[in-house]
C-alpha cells in the first residue's frame, strides 16, 4: 500500500502541493488527472522518491519513500513523461542493464524482454540507439524499463502520449495484467478515455489540492472527460500555466 500523508511541496515561495493525503491500495489502479500546473508531475516525483516533500510523508508498505533504500526502490517502477537519460543505450541494452541492477534472474529477464518487445512491436528497433528513436518508441522503451523488474508499485507519467493506438492497447493489457497480479498503479494522463478505461479510481488535482475523487461506479456510464470539463468550468480552473 502507498500512503500519502499531509504532503506539501514548495518551489521557493510557490506552493505546488498543499497538504495532500490519500492511499493507493494493493492491486488498485488510480488515475491522476488535472489541468496544466496542477502539480501532478511534482507529486509523482515525490511518490517515486526523486523529490523530497517540503512537508509530509510517503510510505510504501510502511517504509518511507526517499533516498536510496533497496527495500523500497526494488518495489517501485517509474515511467517519466520524457525519457532524457540512458540515450547511449539501445532498448535491449537498457533492459539488460536494469534487469542486472534489479537482480532479475537471467532466464526470467530474457523471457520478459522478449515478451515486451513482441507486444510493443519493438523488435525491429531493439538494437537501435535510444537517442535515434521516435518519441513513441522512446515512450515504449520507458514503459518496458519501468516494469522489467516486476514492481509492486508502478508510477506512470503520460504513458500513452505519442504512442500508436495498437501499442496503447497492448500497454493497457499489460497494465491490467499487472493489476490482476496485485501490482498497484498510479497514472497521470491527459488522455481521459484511456484513464477511464483502465483505472478503478480517479483523483482530480487542481492548484496542488485534490479537487474531487471518483470511483469507477460513481460515473455510472457517464464520461470522465465530461465530468472533468464540468468541474474545470465550475472551479474556474482554466488558465493554469505553471509546472505540471
Amino acid at each position: 500500500m502507498l500512503e500519502i500523508k499531509n504532503v506539501s511541496h514548495k518551489y521557493g515561495k510557490f506552493l505546488a502541493l498543499k497538504d495532500l493525503s490519500f492511499t493507493v491500495g494493493d492491486g488498485e489502479f488510480v488515475g491522476l488527472i488535472g489541468p496544466n500546473g496542477a502539480g501532478k508531475t511534482t507529486l509523482l516525483n515525490i511518490l517515486n522518491g526523486i523529490l523530497a516533500p517540503t512537508q509530509g510523508t510517503v510510505l510504501l508498505d510502511g517504509d518511507t519513500v526517499g533516498g536510496f533504500k533497496p527495500k523500497v526502490r526494488f518495489k517501485l517502477g517509474y515511467m517519466p513523461s520524457e525519457m532524457s537519460t540512458y540515450e547511449m543505450f539501445s532498448p535491449l541494452e537498457l533492459l539488460n542493464f536494469l534487469s542486472a541492477m534489479y537482480s532479475v534472474p537471467e532466464d526470467e529477464a530474457k523471457e520478459k524482454t522478449d515478451f515486451l518487445f513482441e507486444k510493443l512491436e519493438m523488435n525491429d528497433w531493439k538494437n537501435k540507439s535510444i537517442k535515434k528513436l521516435s518519441t513513441g518508441m522512446k515512450k515504449k522503451t520507458a514503459f518496458a524499463a519501468s516494469i522489467i523488474h516486476s514492481p509492486s508499485m508502478l508510477i506512470l507519467d503520460e504513458p500513452f502520449e505519442s504512442v500508436d493506438p495498437i501499442s496503447q492497447h497492448s500497454m493497457r493489457l499489460i497494465m491490467e495484467d499487472l493489476v490482476s497480479n496485485g501490482c498497484s498503479i498510479i497514472m497521470s494522463s491527459h488522455i481521459l478515455d484511456q484513464v477511464q478505461s483502465v483505472c478503478s479510481r480517479y483523483i482530480i488535482l487542481n492548484k496542488g489540492e485534490i479537487a474531487k475523487e471518483y470511483n469507477k461506479a460513481d460515473l455510472d456510464g457517464t464520461s470522465l472527460e465530461n465530468e472533468f470539463i464540468e468541474l474545470v468550468e465550475k472551479l474556474n480552473l482554466n488558465g493554469n500555466s505553471d509546472e505540471e
